[in-house]
C-alpha cells in the first residue's frame, strides 16, 4: 500500500508540473493562407495602417487589432532587413569596383611618362604643388568674374571698364547698401512691420546673406552632357518599350487592374505585373493608379503642352515646381513620327514638411490611330551624371496618358501613374503619411483633377468673349481687363506653389513649434521679374484640423470674418471690388478685395486673391497691391507679367484617410499656411541679421493659425 500510495503521489506531482508548464507556454496562432494573402496585399499599399484601418482589417479577417499590429510590425522588420541586405550587397559590389579602379589608377600613375620628353612623370609632391597653383589661379579668376558681374549689374549700358582697375570687394558687398530697411509685409510698399522689427546690423553666422546659390538650370546644363549616337539608339529602344507597356496596361482593363485594399482606386496587381513585364529588381514601395477624365481642351493643344516643359509646368502649377527639357530626340520610321524628350521634372506636395520628388524621364509621343495619341514616361539613366539624380528617391516605371480627340474641342484622357518609392531614404512626415501611402499625393487622380480644373480655367481666360452671368465685374469695365486679372491670379498661384518647396531653408534657433509640425523658414534673393527684387523671407507650417476641407475653404473665403484673422485688413472689413469665376464651380474665383484702410504712407491697397477647390482640397492665395498699380493692370495700361507680386496664403488638402459617410473630401484637413515678407530691396547688406525678420514672420504665422483655430473651434 505504501508503494501504491507513493506511485500515486508521484503521478499527481507529474500531472501538476505538466499543467503548470502548459500554462507557461504561449499559445501561437498560425494565420490562414487567405489571411496572409490579404495582409500581404494591404501591406504593399499601406505599410503603416492606423488604428481605424487595423480595426477594419481585423474585422474582415477575424483577427484582433493587436494581431494586425504585431503582424505589420514583424513584416516591416522583415522588409527592412531584406532591403538592407540587398543594399549592402550592392554597396559591397560598388566598393569592390571602386577599389579595383583605384588600384588600376595607382598602377597607371606609377608608370606615367612625360609626353614632351618621354621621361618619368612628375612625383606626388610636384603634382600637389601644381594642383595648388591651379586652385589659386581659379580663385583669382573667380574673383575677377564676380567683380565684373557686379560692375555690369550696377552700370548696365556703360562702356566696359578695365577689370584690374575696379575696386576689390568680397561677394555681394560690392552692391550692398549701407542703410537699414524695414521688411515689407507680404511685399507691400504700404505695409511695414513695426519699428521693433527693424533689422539689426552686425555679424551673424547662421542667418547672414551669402552669395545666391547657383541656379538649378545651370546645374542641369553642367551635368547632362550631349548624347552619343549609341546612347540615342538606346533611348529610342527604351521609349518604344515604354509606349508598348503603357498601351498594354491600358488594354488589360480587367486582368491587370484591381480595386485598392484601402479605397476604390484602381491599382496594378503587382503579382500579375511581374509576370507580364520583365523588370530590373527595384526595392521600394510601388504606387500605381489609373483615372479617366474628359477635359475642355483640344487634343493637339494638350499634346503640345505635354511636350513643352514650360507649358507642362504651367498646366500643373500645383504639382510641377520645375521642369526643363534636357534632350530632344525625334525620329521618323514606318510607324510615323515619334516625339521624344528627356525631361527633368521636380514634383511636390504643397507643404514645407514634404521634400519634392525629382525625376529624369524619357517622354515619348506616338500616334496610335486617327485622333488617338499615346504619351509615355519612364525614368532614364543618363551618362556622366555626378548629380543627386544618380541615386533617386523615386523611379518612374512606364506611365503615361492616352489622349483621344472628341468633338467640340474636348479630349478624353486616360492617365496611368506607376512609381516605385524608396521610403528608406526619406521617411514621410507623419502628417502626410496617409496622403502619400494612400496614393492621393502623386496619384493619377491628383493629375486628372488638376488637369480638368486648369483646362477649364485656360478656356475661360482665353476663349470666352464676354462676362459670365455669375461674374461681378465691379471696377473692371472691359473683357481685356478681366483677362488681365485672371492672368495675374494664375501667375500668383504659380509663384505661391513654387515657393512651397522652400529649398533654401535656414536654421533659426528661436522658432517655436506650431501644432507639433514647426515653422520652416526660407531666405532667397530675388532677381526675377514678376516678384519684388531684393531679399525675401518666406515661412510656412502645416497642421491638421478635424474639419472637412470644404468647411475650411468656405471659412477662409468668408469676407464677413476675414478681418478677424488677416493682418492686411487691420481689423476692418473688406469689400469685394471685382470677382470672376475661373471654372465650372462658382466657388473657384479670382477676386479683387478692397480693405477699408490706408497704408502707413497714405496709399490705398487692394488685395488680389485667387482661390479654388477640387476633390482633393483647394487653395486660397492673395497678395497686396497698390491701388494705382491695380487699376493700371485692370485698364490694360501695364502688362500683367511685369507687375511684382509677393503672394501668401493657404493650401487645403484632405488627409488621405478613407472618408466616413458622405462628407466631401473627407472628415479632416491638412492645412498649410505660408507668408512672405520683403526684408530689403535690391541693395541689401551681407551682414544683415535675419533672426529678427524670421522671428517676426514666424510670430505672424503662429498668431494667424491660433486665431483661425479659435474661430473654427479647433483648439
Amino acid at each position: 500500500m505504501d508503494s501504491t500510495r507513493g506511485d500515486s503521489s508521484n503521478d499527481e506531482r507529474r500531472i501538476s508540473m505538466d499543467a503548470n508548464n502548459s500554462k507557461d507556454k504561449k499559445s501561437y496562432h498560425r494565420h490562414t493562407n487567405h489571411q496572409i494573402y490579404r495582409l500581404e496585399a494591404y501591406f504593399k499599399e499601406c505599410p503603416h495602417p492606423d488604428e481605424l484601418q487595423r480595426r477594419q482589417l481585423g474585422e474582415e479577417l477575424n483577427l484582433t487589432p493587436k494581431q494586425i499590429k504585431f503582424w505589420f510590425q514583424n513584416k516591416r522588420t522583415q522588409a527592412k532587413t531584406h532591403n538592407e541586405k540587398a543594399d549592402n550587397a550592392i554597396l559591397r559590389a560598388e566598393n569592390m569596383k571602386i577599389r579595383r579602379e583605384n588600384e588600376a589608377m595607382e598602377d597607371a600613375l606609377k608608370n606615367v611618362v612625360c609626353p614632351p620628353c618621354g621621361g618619368r612623370g612628375p612625383g606626388r609632391e610636384e603634382q600637389l604643388r601644381h594642383l595648388q597653383k591651379l586652385r589659386a589661379q581659379n580663385a583669382f579668376l573667380k574673383e575677377k568674374y564676380e567683380i565684373l558681374s557686379n560692375y555690369v549689374n550696377q552700370h548696365e549700358g556703360d562702356s566696359m571698364p578695365n577689370v584690374d582697375a575696379l575696386p576689390y570687394h568680397h561677394g555681394p558687398s560690392t552692391y550692398a547698401s549701407t542703410s537699414n530697411h524695414r521688411p515689407a509685409l507680404y511685399g507691400s510698399s504700404s505695409n511695414r512691420l513695426p519699428e521693433s522689427s527693424s533689422l539689426s546690423r552686425g555679424p551673424y553666422t547662421r542667418g547672414n546673406i551669402n552669395s545666391p546659390p547657383q541656379p538649378r538650370k545651370s546645374l542641369l546644363e553642367q551635368h547632362f552632357q550631349p548624347l552619343s549616337q549609341l546612347e540615342k539608339f538606346a533611348m529610342f529602344e527604351t521609349a518604344e518599350k515604354a509606349v508598348a507597356e503603357v498601351k498594354s496596361l491600358i488594354q488589360m482593363e480587367e486582368s491587370m487592374w484591381k480595386k485598392s485594399s484601402i479605397d476604390d482606386r484602381l491599382v496594378i496587381d503587382p503579382v500579375l505585373y511581374e509576370k507580364c513585364f520583365t523588370k530590373i529588381n527595384t526595392n521600394g514601395r510601388p504606387e500605381s493608379s489609373k483615372e479617366v477624365v474628359v477635359v475642355q481642351m483640344d487634343a493637339n493643344n494638350l499634346i503640345d503642352m505635354f511636350l513643352n516643359a514650360e507649358k507642362w509646368a504651367r498646366l500643373f502649377p500645383t504639382i510641377v515646381s520645375e521642369a526643363k527639357t534636357i534632350h530632344v530626340l525625334d525620329s521618323i520610321d514606318h510607324r510615323g513620327q515619334t516625339f521624344s524628350r528627356v525631361i527633368f521634372e521636380e514634383l511636390h506636395i504643397l507643404s514645407p514638411l514634404v521634400p519634392p520628388r525629382e525625376f529624369v524621364i524619357l517622354r515619348t509621343c506616338q500616334q496610335m490611330e486617327e485622333n488617338v495619341w499615346m504619351i509615355a514616361d519612364v525614368s532614364c539613366h543618363l551618362p556622366n551624371i555626378e548629380f543627386e539624380f544618380a541615386s533617386p528617391i523615386c523611379t518612374k516605371r512606364p506611365s503615361g496618358v492616352l489622349i483621344q480627340a472628341l468633338p467640340h474641342g474636348l479630349s478624353k484622357v486616360t492617365w496611368i501613374e506607376h512609381v516605385v518609392v524608396n521610403d528608406n531614404k526619406v521617411r514621410p512626415h507623419k502628417l502626410y503619411r496617409d496622403l502619400l501611402y494612400g496614393g492621393f499625393g502623386y496619384g493619377a487622380r491628383r493629375w486628372t483633377v488638376t488637369l480638368e480644373r486648369m483646362c477649364e480655367r485656360l478656356f475661360l481666360s482665353a476663349s470666352v468673349p464676354d462676362f459670365l452671368n455669375n461674374d461681378n465685374p465691379g471696377v473692371v469695365q472691359t473683357i481685356e481687363g478681366k483677362r488681365s486679372v485672371m492672368q495675374l491670379g494664375e501667375r500668383m498661384l504659380r509663384n505661391f506653389a513654387w515657393i512651397m518647396k522652400m529649398s533654401d531653408k535656414q536654421d533659426f534657433s528661436q522658432h517655436s513649434e506650431t501644432n507639433n509640425s514647426g515653422v520652416r523658414v526660407s531666405v532667397r534673393i530675388n532677381n526675377e521679374a514678376g516678384q519684388p527684387p531684393g531679399l525675401i523671407v518666406c515661412a510656412g507650417t502645416s497642421l491638421s484640423l478635424p474639419l472637412p476641407p470644404i468647411q475650411v475653404y468656405d471659412f477662409l473665403k468668408d469676407l464677413e470674418v476675414r478681418h478677424q484673422w488677416d493682418v492686411l485688413c487691420h481689423g476692418n472689413p473688406a469689400t469685394e471690388a471685382a470677382r470672376f469665376v475661373t471654372g465650372s464651380d462658382e466657388k473657384n474665383t479670382v477676386t479683387f478685395l478692397q480693405p477699408s484702410i490706408v497704408g502707413d504712407d497714405g496709399s490705398k491697397l487692394m488685395i488680389l486673391q485667387d482661390s479654388f477647390k477640387d476633390a482633393l482640397g483647394g487653395m486660397v492665395v492673395y497678395a497686396p497691391m497698390d491701388l494705382n498699380i491695380a487699376y493700371a493692370a485692370i485698364s490694360g495700361e501695364v502688362v500683367p507679367n511685369t507687375i511684382p507680386i509677393l503672394p501668401s496664403g493657404f493650401i487645403i488638402s484632405r488627409d488621405g484617410r478613407p472618408s466616413e459617410g458622405e462628407i466631401e473630401g473627407g472628415s479632416s484637413t491638412l492645412l498649410t499656411v505660408a507668408f512672405q515678407i520683403l526684408v530689403s530691396g535690391p541693395s541689401y547688406s551681407p551682414d544683415m541679421n535675419l533672426e529678427v525678420s524670421a522671428t517676426t514672420v514666424n510670430t505672424l504665422i503662429s498668431s494667424t493659425v491660433q486665431r483661425i483655430k479659435a474661430m473654427l473651434n479647433c483648439q
